[in-house]
């Protein structure tokens, strides 16, 4: 994009509709934020600035580049100079060694304002035109509203309808990610106006808080009587999805919404590791990350139909929403020409450091993918939208298989690989009369009852613990290859008959043998080699 070949065409071209030279050395002109306002709200552009275009290109010093530059940002994060701030890429280029500043500027899905909000500009061949006539100024309202509902103000809504909690909240994210952040200086309504969280209607005038500035920070009563079926579904499904051992449901604002969204992935599947030059590098938060992102930046929520994240017995997730759909078809991460939906919002949680840029969330989910399965995740744009992620089939890392030693006081195994476990299958079938030869206490038979194939599963429990030393719910099912409600009731036989115990916090702990699971693993073991 950047080469000297593109540059020269940009010269070549000089000023029209999309292109926009010009001259000056430390000083913005009066009507650069004119030119950036109509560029807007028309098709975008690209601006390039150095010191002379005339005769012979004449670039700027880096004094010069950074000086404009920060006139720049500083601008485009003043409401009074361009409203709502306008997301730009600013770049240094060359062309025959000569330094030019060079500004890549969208077709905003927003109506931009200039003059403290008063002047709306719009693009037209070499001319930015100032558009007063209310008819032009609702054509424009209307052509970036259709897909836009977040855009929309609501009436009536006040500061003491927002959640400051969360706003704090927000405010710490971005300082620990952007500490030179413009809006860490501002109070919160400097940042609804930057954000373009608040606005104005050209259509009726109003001005107020937006439907996006609601859905992000509004209080949960607030949200419930503005969106009454606003719900989203956190499950943990049984097998043949018939049922969910788990499921929380949340009515509350998206930020808040995504913490709890990712706490359910903490507490229902390991995370994973790969290595990426030599670092072992953890991928289930980052992966998971854009799928709630997405999730939560595209849906529709004026819709009835509740939001869903389901976490299903094999360890695969999916997510559905309703959608305005834009293709009603499957789509290719590596071709997909995104529509957004909620453009405020993702703008926002971009500057928390939280969304990527429209398009680049499914090429990272895919990638992510990638490392651990040899599936593809499939995502649909129709009626629903609908993003599967499927469960685990390469060699990966597993967090519980790399715990620390000084927490667990335990030797760590020798090997750290899913499929390097010593398989049950590998296990002989134990018979009844096996069993009876090696109780370890007095009592009767502590299978007493059960069947052929429920005394296999429990012995070779416990002599996969006797040479595992430890392990969790999930490397069982894997192992057994059973359902989770198999492995929960196996367990809570061998918890009864105390041949098993659990250690550590619920979400990350194990399960070992105890002293009298020991000695039956050890007779067990000498009696099948």
């Amino acid at each position: 994009m950047f080469s000297s070949d593109y540059i020269n065409y940009l010269i070549e071209r000089g000023n029209d509709e999309q292109t926009h030279l010009l001259s000056t050395i430390r000083k913005l002109p009066i009507d650069f934020f004119e030119t950036l306002c109509a560029f807007l709200n028309t098709n975008g552009g690209e601006i390039l600035v150095a010191y002379s275009f005339e005769n012979k290109l004449i670039g700027l010093t880096e004094n010069e580049f950074n000086i404009l530059e920060k006139s720049i940002i500083n601008g485009i994060n003043d409401a009074n100079k361009i409203h709502p701030k306008p997301r730009v890429v600013i770049k240094t280029v060359f062309y025959h060694q000569e330094r030019i500043l060079y500004l890549k500027i969208p077709n905003s899905q927003a109506v931009h304002t200039t003059n403290n909000g008063f002047n709306i500009y719009e693009r037209r061949d070499t001319t930015n035109i100032l558009v007063d006539n209310i008819s032009d100024q609702l054509r424009i309202q209307e052509k970036k509203r259709f897909y836009y509902p977040d855009n929309k103000v609501i009436r009536y809504i006040e500061v003491e309808h927002f959640n400051t909690e969360v706003y704090n909240k927000a405010m710490k994210l971005i300082l620990q990610t952007r500490p030179s952040h413009p809006w860490l200086n501002m109070d919160f309504e400097e940042v609804m106006r930057s954000s373009g969280l608040w606005r104005i209607d050209l259509e009726t005038k109003e001005s107020g808080y937006t439907v996006a500035a609601v859905l992000l920070f509004g209080k949960d009563e607030v949200i419930r009587a503005i969106f009454p079926s606003f719900r989203i579904d956190a499950l943990r499904e049984k097998d043949g999805f018939d049922g969910y051992y788990d499921r929380e449901t949340f009515t509350t604002n998206l930020i808040d919404t995504y913490y709890c969204l990712m706490d359910f992935v903490h507490k229902h599947l390991p995370d994973f590791f790969v290595i990426n030059n030599t670092t072992r590098v953890g991928i289930r938060d980052l992966m998971y990350r854009e799928v709630f992102i997405n999730f939560l930046t595209h849906q529709d929520y004026s819709s009835g139909l509740p939001a869903k994240f389901a976490i299903t017995h094999t360890d695969g997730t999916f997510t559905v929403n309703s959608n305005r759909a834009g293709l009603n078809k499957n789509i290719d991460p590596s071709n997909y020409q995104p529509i957004p939906k909620n453009p405020i919002i993702g703008r926002f949680l971009r500057e928390l450091g939280l969304a990527e840029e429209l398009g680049f969330g499914l090429k990272k989910i895919a990638a992510f993918v990638n490392y651990f399965s040899d599936e593809k995740p499939q995502f649909h744009d129709g009626p629903t939208f609908l993003t599967s992620i499927p469960p685990i089939s390469k060699k990966i890392i597993l967090e519980e298989e790399v715990k620390r030693k000084e927490e667990l006081n335990i030797e760590k195994p020798k090997s750290v690989y899913q499929q390097d476990l010593t398989s049950f299958r590998q296990f002989p079938i134990i018979s009844n009369h096996l069993i009876k030869e090696t109780q370890v206490d007095n009592s009767t038979d502590i299978f007493e009852n059960l069947s052929e194939q429920k005394k296999e599963r429990l012995t070779s429990i416990i002599l996969f613990l006797g040479k595992a030393k430890y392990s969790t719910t999930n490397v069982l099912i894997k192992e057994l290859g059973v359902s989770r409600e198999t492995i929960a009731r196996e367990i809570k036989i061998l918890k009864e008959h105390r041949l098993i115990e659990f250690r550590g916090a619920l979400k990350n702990g194990y399960y070992y043998l105890t002293d009298k699971g020991v000695e039956f693993a050890k007779i067990l073991i000498a009696n099948t080699d």
